[in-house]
């Protein structure tokens, strides 16, 4: 194999199957110049990358140290272990340049605030916890302390690369939970708790009615037929939040839910409030 490029002392390009592909190794690139032979044996990771992101990728090898994605290449693992599932190429180079960058802010004392922490945690937590695990390993490896909000980002790059599951946009589903939750605590004083069972299933309802909203369907369960007034009939203050509820998806999403999908959330209402 021939270099192409040579992007760093560590990085280079050459071609494959008549495709371009990006080789790392120590040293692989230093000293080197297009149209020299590659060294095989410094040859530690391969990435082939599609046409369109090539460009984009060689710019974040350009940028990050080499160690960044062996802790990358390390949690993507740990992941894929803990959750059984494949993680896109991307993944690799999203999370590395977001590590960087995290670290180069934390050294210059700029942290960025993750404001949807909390609403991770609760609908993410396996992910969360897989997050907590790479944030630690990178602080052990780079000796540098990172704030809690990592460990929610770190998360948010897994849900948004798990192959093979439903096409969902993770942030407009945080948007969407804080919005009904922030309706329930200040309409009824419902705060979240981690470890209460029937929140937990709330969150799980609210997960999957964020992608029927956002797939724009319109599903009839056909099991809660004139359950919805009995159900507004137990709570006084239920039925004016139900309507806040959706008109703030009404507004912010432009879906309207069924009166089956409202019962629902009545009902899980109820639940969280032991009634």
């Amino acid at each position: 194999m021939k270099i192409t490029r040579v992007i760093n002392n560590n990085t280079v390009a050459t071609v494959a199957n008549k495709k371009e592909i990006i080789l790392m190794g120590s040293g692989i690139g230093f000293q080197k110049k297009p149209g020299d032979t590659v060294e095989v044996k410094k040859i530690e990771k391969v990435y082939q990358i599609r046409d369109r992101f090539f460009q984009k990728y060689e710019q974040i090898f350009r940028h990050i140290e080499p160690g960044i994605f062996k802790l990358v290449e390390q949690i993507q693992e740990y992941a894929e272990k803990e959750l059984a599932c494949t993680l896109s190429p991307q993944f690799v180079f999203a999370l590395a340049d977001h590590i960087s960058f995290a670290v180069e802010r934390q050294k210059k004392q700029e942290p960025l605030p993750n404001l949807m922490l909390q609403e991770i945690k609760l609908l993410y937590n396996r992910e969360y916890q897989i997050g907590r695990y790479g944030k630690q390993l990178v602080e052990k490896e780079m000796g540098i302390s990172l704030p809690e909000d990592e460990a929610g980002y770190f998360a948010l790059h897994i849900v948004n690369t798990r192959m093979g599951e439903p096409s969902v946009d993770v942030n407009n589903i945080l948007v969407l939970t804080n919005g009904i939750l922030q309706i329930l605590e200040a309409e009824m004083g419902i705060h979240c708790r981690e470890d209460d069972f029937e929140y937990s299933r709330f969150l799980t309802h609210l997960k999957f009615l964020a992608r029927r909203i956002f797939n724009q369907e319109q599903v009839q369960f056909g099991i809660m037929e004139g359950l919805y007034p009995g159900l507004l009939a137990r709570e006084p203050k239920l039925e004016e939040i139900i309507e806040k509820i959706k008109n703030f998806i009404s507004e912010t999403f432009d879906y309207d839910i069924s009166e089956e999908e409202a019962a629902y959330l009545a009902m899980h209402i109820l639940r969280i409030r032991g009634q």
